[in-house]
């Protein structure tokens, strides 16, 4: 099975391919203002360089948040776009999930990002990426608690405590998820956990 990964929720905006969990390319680079004009060239490059028909693959991986309102926005685009064209199976995969598949031994995985105001996107799984609490968006003050001496905390962002930079395992990811129900192009939603700043201010204003 031929599948193409695509995360543009994060620091960093990834390009993979792969055959089955054999990665056959990964393109990995900071994300930036200009994402809605790179993302699909970098998958058109992506598909020229391994020598594959973009209409070869079989399945498109797509982290839907949370995240980069904007990022995971376009991310979602550019799948549903790839997937409707093509009619090609498509499964969402959450960007904390992504951050802890990185590798830390036998210990807990707190993924973290930065949401403003004190509050924090997170959850925790352990190490075969089992979840142990929910993903969620929550204040920095309610996480804390939960970090403890068997807990190692993955994240780009930084804070007043000890934090471990992501390396992810994105076969890892497709392992876990290849059994996972595809979702119709058009059901694919951004899941940001959070309303946006826009609604919330709408819902303060009409009050």
């Amino acid at each position: 099975m031929i599948s193409l990964f695509l995360d543009s929720a994060s620091t960093y905006m990834m390009v993979g391919i792969y055959r089955d969990t054999e990665e056959l390319y990964l393109k990995i680079e900071e994300n930036d203002n200009q994402l809605s004009e790179k993302l699909l060239p970098a998958v058109k490059k992506a598909f020229d360089t391994v020598g594959i028909p973009l209409s070869n693959i079989d399945r498109i991986y797509v982290v839907n948040g949370p995240g980069s309102f904007t990022g995971v926005r376009i991310g979602c685009s550019v799948a549903k776009t790839i997937a409707w064209a093509l009619k090609k199976e498509i499964i969402p995969i959450s960007e904390l999930e992504l951050l802890a598949s990185t590798d830390t031994g036998d210990q807990n995985k707190i993924p973290m990002i930065d949401a403003r105001h004190n509050s924090v996107y997170t959850g925790i799984y352990d190490a075969e990426l089992n979840s142990l609490m929910e993903d969620c968006y929550t204040s920095l003050d309610e996480i804390l608690p939960k970090i403890t001496e068997n807990t190692v905390v993955i994240s780009t962002d930084s804070y007043d405590f000890e934090t471990m930079l992501p390396k992810v395992n994105i076969p890892l990811i497709i392992e876990k998820h290849k059994q996972d129900t595809p979702v119709n192009p058009h059901g694919l939603n951004p899941n940001y956990l959070k309303r946006t700043e826009a609604e919330e201010k709408h819902d303060s204003n009409c009050g």
